[in-house]
C-alpha cells in the first residue's frame, strides 16, 4: 500500500490538473468533490447542504467553477436557506472519511482540510501549491473566459472562504508552513518538475 497525498492549494493555480495527472501517474484514486458526496452519505444529509456550509452559509457565496466556465461571470450568491451543518458532527464525519482514505492509501486528497486533519500520519504526503495572483488571474481568465478583472474577483472570495473555513473548522491557517512537507510555486516549477518533486517524498 503507497501513501497517501493531500493536495492543499491557491484557487486557481493549477492545482487540480496537476494533482489529476499525479493521480494517473501513480494509479493513485483521486478524490476532490465527490468527498464532500461520501460524506454528505455518512451524515445522511445532501452535498448541497454540506457544500454550502464548507462555502460559509452566513458569507455571500460565489457559485462552482464549473458555473462560472458556464456563464462566464462573476456572480454574488446572496445567503438564504442553505441548511445547517452542525460543526462538530461535520468535523467528526469528516475526520472519519479522511483515516478511512489514508488506511487505504494510494490516493490523492485535494482540499476538505487534509493537511489539518491528517497531519500527524507518517503515512500521508502533505503538498502545498501555490502561484502569484498575477499567474492566477492569467490561469482562471483562460480557461473560464472571463476578463482577469473578474478572475481576481473570484479568486480573492475563493481565498477568503477558505481562509476561514479552515480557521472555523480547524483553528488552523491554512497557509501554514509547518503542515506541509513542501510548498510548490506553481508559477517558477512546471507541472512535471512538481511531480518528480512530489513523487521523491512518497
Amino acid at each position: 500500500m503507497g501513501k497517501s497525498i493531500t493536495i492543499s492549494r491557491d484557487y486557481a493555480c493549477g492545482a487540480v490538473e496537476l494533482a489529476r495527472m499525479l493521480a494517473r501517474e501513480l494509479g493513485y484514486e483521486y478524490i476532490d468533490k465527490n468527498l464532500v458526496i461520501d460524506l454528505a452519505k455518512k451524515m445522511n444529509t445532501s452535498a448541497g447542504e454540506v457544500s454550502s456550509y464548507e462555502d460559509g452559509k452566513s458569507l455571500g457565496l460565489f457559485k462552482s467553477i464549473n458555473e462560472f466556465m458556464t456563464t462566464a461571470k462573476v456572480q454574488t450568491i446572496l445567503s438564504k436557506d442553505f441548511g445547517y451543518v452542525d460543526n462538530e458532527g461535520y468535523r467528526i464525519a469528516l475526520q472519519g472519511l479522511m483515516a478511512d482514505l489514508a488506511d487505504r492509501g494510494n490516493v490523492v486528497i485535494v482540499g476538505r482540510g487534509g493537511q489539518c486533519i491528517l497531519q500527524d500520519r507518517p503515512d500521508v504526503v502533505r503538498i502545498h501549491l501555490i502561484a502569484p495572483l498575477e499567474f492566477k488571474k492569467s490561469f482562471l481568465s483562460a480557461k473560464a473566459g472571463i476578463t482577469k478583472g473578474e478572475a481576481e474577483t473570484i479568486i480573492k472570495a475563493k481565498e477568503d472562504e477558505r481562509r476561514q473555513y479552515h480557521e472555523k473548522m480547524f483553528n488552523r491557517y491554512h497557509n501554514d508552513p509547518t503542515l506541509y512537507h513542501v510548498t510548490i510555486n506553481l508559477g517558477l516549477i512546471n507541472q512535471t518538475t512538481a511531480i518528480d518533486l512530489i513523487r521523491k517524498l512518497l
